[in-house]
């Protein structure tokens, strides 16, 4: 019996040293493969760096050598294609690679795009985006009858925001997943002025993450172009959508009406009245000082913060600090005040 169970272990043994032998085995294969791949790789990217400079800087018609001939000729015109548009920004670049990528890879992404390996299909997806890869549009549009992830559908969103702008508010609108603000800020950040103007007239019909998306967006932007839709939203039910609006416009620099702003310093929510601090800092102290002063008084720790700072940084704040100093009983806006002068209180 003891006998029995030695050969058992031994038999094991050898069964599971065996297995370790076939592991092994075929991790050094496949690191023997992704290395030589690599070189290929490495390579093309070597030889060709020349003639793709001249095709997309110096404007020569692209050679056929340059046409990748196996996966590791992809993966290295991937990486030069990347390299371009992460450091150059130039329409003309974009509209080669476009160009090149709907003529030779096409075939490529749309078997990569209909791979049941979720990893191979995001990829595919994100280079149909970096490249623009408008005739794949069709074959993006299939996949939507499949059950997609989250990232999936951020990713065709935004496809269809470059590629096929005709259609792209009513995907938005449509999407069976309400996305979170930074997935929309994603989809909504490269989109043109006229797929935007479309979304601006429709922003009452966008949820409401997008809503507060598409404001901050055109925050970051900066264009004075947006100023009077976002003037509009300053009377929007929603207090959030007003504070975010506040912002865009802080960012944006620009106040045509301060009268449109007057009723945010008595505001009870306290985040109105201190983005009316930051706002009041970009006006000349003439028109401000006033308003501000009463700010330097608001019950709120943040708010008289930002107010006497607003003042401070203005090109006579620092007197119209001083004058307050020697005028005012308010204990706490008096210590803020001596702050930003740097006086102990």
């Amino acid at each position: 019996m003891i006998e029995l169970s030695i050969r058992i272990l031994l038999t094991i043994t050898v069964l599971m040293f065996a297995l370790l032998l076939v592991v092994i085995a075929y991790l050094m294969l496949k690191r023997g493969l992704e290395v030589s791949r690599n070189k290929k790789k490495m390579k093309y990217i070597e030889t060709k760096q020349k003639e793709w400079y001249s095709y997309l800087i110096e404007d020569r018609e692209p050679s056929s050598t340059l046409i990748p001939n196996n996966e590791s000729e992809v993966k290295a015109v991937e990486e030069i294609f990347s390299s371009y548009l992460y450091n150059i920004s130039d329409s003309e670049i974009l509209a080669k690679i476009k160009l090149f990528s709907n003529n030779y890879f096409k075939e490529y992404y749309r078997s990569r795009i209909r791979s049941h390996r979720w990893s191979t299909r995001m990829n595919a997806l994100y280079h149909i985006f970096d490249f623009q890869m408008d005739e794949l549009v069709e074959e993006c549009e299939q996949l939507e009858i499949k059950k997609l992830t989250l990232q999936e559908q951020v990713q065709l969103l935004k496809i269809y925001s470059i590629c096929h702008k005709e259609v792209f508010i009513t995907k938005l609108l449509q999407c069976p997943t309400t996305l979170t603000e930074y997935e929309y800020k994603k989809v909504l950040y490269r989109l043109d002025p006229t797929v935007l103007e479309q979304l601006i007239v429709r922003m009452d019909d966008l949820p409401l993450e997008c809503q507060y998306s598409l404001i901050d967006i055109l925050g970051v932007k900066r264009e004075p172009q947006y100023l009077s839709f976002l003037e509009s939203c300053l009377h929007n039910d929603d207090a959030e959508i007003r504070i975010r609006t506040l912002k865009a416009i802080f960012e944006i620099g620009i106040i045509t009406d301060l009268d449109k702003y007057l009723p945010f310093i008595t505001s009870q929510i306290w985040e109105e009245r201190l983005m009316m601090a930051k706002l009041l800092g970009a006006l000349p102290i003439s028109i401000t000082s006033s308003y501000l002063q009463e700010l330097l008084e608001d019950e709120n720790w943040w708010v008289r913060t930002q107010a006497a700072k607003s003042i401070g940084r203005n090109k006579d704040g620092k007197i119209v600090l001083q004058s307050y100093i020697n005028s005012s009983n308010d204990r706490y806006a008096i210590e803020m005040a001596n702050q930003v002068l740097g006086k102990e209180s």
